[in-house]
């Protein structure tokens, strides 16, 4: 039977070094002042380091060190209101959340340097964006587990490949989730015959191959004259946008996907050409890859564009964002949702002794059952404490979480209609 707040689960949380009810109260005021934000917040989270630090040395280890960036504030923000409504949910079950060792992590800096020998926790979560080849690493010399809170970039392909590869533990869905829903979208609407643009230039165009592949996988056509799929424009060279307008002109595709910055000059030069007939007999509607927020953003045109509305998520995300809008005030965002999980996923991998991996080792993270049905967080607690593997309500993907590779998720996508 489910665990709820009226049939509290008994608590059996590991405690930080600071000790329970310390932590609690230094926690607690660190997310009050979280409300302030930017200045005021990051001297109490500077404090609050400072403090497990000192306390480090004379205390036990941690069981889970928190690796949390120097980087921008409204990222950390993110992701530590997700991480504080994640422990609400914990709370809510009658557990006390676990507090981890908070450590700050610059971008560039390595994690072997945050641990002596053979003090590395057996679970490290890693920061935002990291460096997997430099966590590959750590897992590899430590036997540790290593929690991905938020890794879309195409260093997750390559996850595999890595000596330790298996230790590390995506927690949202990759881009390609993203690129797929464009792509399913496009062919619904009866966009089956595409020309592809990228600015060479800028990041947004490595996105272009992954939807290339995704489309042709889904029955789509995409036409080039050039020897590769993808056609490169420079906007500051000025016979490859003529040689374009041509093409376009002469394949008369259903759409063109930009894989640009909707402001940069390939963009505008490309509006320009558009409004003034320049591809004629085509007029093609657009296919931005784009992340969200910056697709949000986009005006209409005299033609129809389609871009992402809500990167892949989980079957509970609508739950989830309305908690998180009445308790901040705001939309939540991957990095919110990847702070959830984290919280979530902390609680049960301390709840009680890890699994037994094949290797002989222990395994935080061996409770995982991504086959599994999923249950609530109060029933999955009492499923775990009495040894079974479990699989959540997925917020931030489905929760079919596997070592070295990306979960699945949903993204949902928008028609800007002609205007």
């Amino acid at each position: 039977m489910a665990a709820s707040p009226e049939a509290p689960v008994q608590d059996s949380a590991v405690s930080g070094p600071l000790g329970p009810d310390r932590n609690e109260r230094v926690l607690g005021t660190f997310w009050w002042r979280q409300g302030r934000r930017s200045r005021q917040g990051a001297i109490v989270l500077a404090t609050l380091l400072g403090c497990q630090a000192m306390a480090a040395a004379q205390m036990p280890r941690a069981s889970v060190a928190l690796l949390l960036p120097t980087g921008p504030d409204r990222a950390r923000v993110s992701f530590l209101d997700g991480f504080q409504l994640g422990q609400d949910a914990v709370r809510s079950c009658g557990l006390k959340p676990l507090i981890p060792d908070w450590r700050p992590f610059a971008w560039d800096g390595d994690p072997l340097a945050l641990f002596p020998t053979g003090t590395v926790p057996p679970l490290v979560v890693a920061p935002y964006a990291a460096d997997l080849r430099a966590f590959s690493k750590l897992a590899e010399i430590s036997d540790a587990r290593v929690l991905l809170p938020l890794q879309r970039g195409a260093s997750l392909q390559g996850l595999k490949g890595l000596d330790a590869g298996a230790r590390l533990w995506p927690l949202v869905p990759s881009r390609e989730e993203d690129y797929r829903a464009l792509a399913i979208d496009a062919l619904k609407r009866g966009w089956k015959r595409l020309v592809v643009v990228r600015d060479p230039t800028t990041l947004q165009g490595e996105a272009a191959a992954a939807f290339v592949e995704l489309f042709q996988g889904d029955g789509g056509q995409v036409l080039s004259y050039n020897e590769t799929l993808v056609q490169d424009v420079d906007p500051s060279r000025p016979e490859q946008l003529s040689q374009l307008a041509q093409d376009l002109a002469w394949l008369a595709p259903d759409a063109m996907v930009l894989a640009a910055p909707p402001d940069g000059a390939l963009a505008q030069a490309l509006r320009q050409a558009q409004r003034q007939g320049e591809f004629v007999p085509a007029h093609p509607a657009w296919i931005w890859l784009l992340p969200a927020d910056q697709a949000a953003r986009l005006p209409s045109q005299d033609w129809p564009q389609l871009a992402l509305k809500r990167p892949a998520v989980g079957p509970a995300w609508a739950a989830f964002a309305n908690r998180f809008q009445q308790r901040f005030g705001r939309e939540p965002d991957q990095l919110a949702a990847a702070g959830y999980e984290t919280a979530r996923v902390l609680a049960l991998s301390t709840l009680a002794p890890s699994p037994v991996s094949s290797e002989g080792t222990r395994d935080p993270l061996g409770w995982i059952d991504p086959d599994a049905e999923v249950r609530p967080l109060c029933e999955a607690m009492v499923r775990r404490r009495d040894g079974q593997r479990v699989r959540l309500e997925g917020v931030a993907s489905r929760f079919d979480l596997r070592a070295g590779q990306a979960p699945s998720g949903r993204a949902s996508t928008r028609l800007i209609a002609a205007q």
